[in-house]
């Protein structure tokens, strides 16, 4: 969430191009959708809604916000006490001062540098909102899945590794989820809870970076996951039904057989023999493969906006 120097509410989404998850959200509430290249160059897909309609869109999305609840609802303070338009009352100086500590506690929190709400500048503004069901205060299982399918598609990652070690026959086809966040992250700790698997935490050497926690599965535990969370997925259900798809071609078993002959110390030849994949077999994974990086691979049609340059 996003404060400017004329208190003017604004709330906002970004993901890389094309965005599915920002065009879902720019449909539910009205906003445009954008592209603006980072400083790389990679085009991300934007949108941002303003005044009334960021203040309506934080209304219906408080109720099932975990991470940034507490932004929301110093989000929604806002329009309280910030100056009025077209002739209406000025507010006091007091009424500036609370601005000012809504401006710097929002802030903080982005900044992971205020995590009680004992430190809020509006505590009586939060009396009520505890009791929108967070998930310790009984989410039901298809809630609490819900609310981490909307995670995994903002801010997590369907993959599959594919790697070739050395006198390996064929290449290795693993199936990954993942998802990171700044550290602290409930959601990443829910997600934890949720499934199984541990949190890596990756230490941030650069100035005013946070660190990152991150969570992942691999091959069996993630299909279980994955399959959890596919009714819930609206944006990157086509990832995780192609990791569904190589975890059920393996699950057939391997339908060749490698046979070599291997020496002993002794200077003895002694037949090998195990079961592998076949070409077929690995034919299919690959396609998978390549068929899950042709999902990300779309370019936008327009050229993005750069800042500064002639309209």
């Amino acid at each position: 969430m996003i404060r400017h120097p004329y208190y003017a509410n604004v709330i906002g989404v970004s993901q890389l191009w094309p965005g599915p998850g920002v065009r879902i959200f720019a449909d539910a509430f009205g906003g445009n959708l954008k592209a603006t290249p980072t400083s790389k160059g990679t085009p991300m897909a934007r949108c941002e809604l303003g005044g009334a309609r960021a203040e309506s869109a934080t209304r219906r999305l408080l109720p099932f916000l975990l991470v940034k609840r507490t932004q929301a609802v110093l989000f929604l303070e806002v329009p309280r006490v910030r100056p009025k338009r077209r002739g209406r009352t000025v507010p006091t100086e007091t009424g500036h001062q609370r601005l000012e500590e809504i401006a710097d506690a929002l802030a903080r929190l982005q900044q992971g540098r205020l995590a009680t709400s004992r430190h809020l500048p509006v505590p009586t503004c939060m009396d009520g909102y505890e009791l929108l069901s967070p998930p310790r205060l009984g989410w039901t299982r298809e809630e609490t899945l819900a609310y981490l399918a909307g995670i995994m598609d903002s801010d997590g990652n369907f993959r599959i590794l594919k790697k070739r070690g050395q006198r390996m026959r064929w290449p290795y086809y693993q199936i990954i989820i993942r998802c990171a966040q700044v550290k602290p992250s409930p959601a990443i700790e829910l997600l934890a809870r949720t499934f199984g698997g541990s949190i890596a935490t990756k230490r941030e050497r650069r100035q005013n970076h946070r660190d990152l926690d991150s969570w992942s599965l691999h091959d069996k535990a993630a299909f279980v996951a994955i399959t959890e969370l596919l009714p819930h997925l609206p944006v990157k259900s086509r990832d995780a039904w192609i990791l569904l798809e190589l975890r059920h071609l393996k699950s057939r078993g391997k339908e060749d057989l490698t046979e070599w002959e291997h020496r002993t110390r002794w200077q003895r030849v002694i037949p090998m023999r195990k079961r592998s994949y076949s070409a077929d077999q690995v034919a299919q994974f690959e396609t998978l493969h390549r068929k899950l990086q042709e999902l990300h691979h779309e370019r936008p049609s327009f050229a993005p906006t750069v800042p500064g340059a002639p309209g």
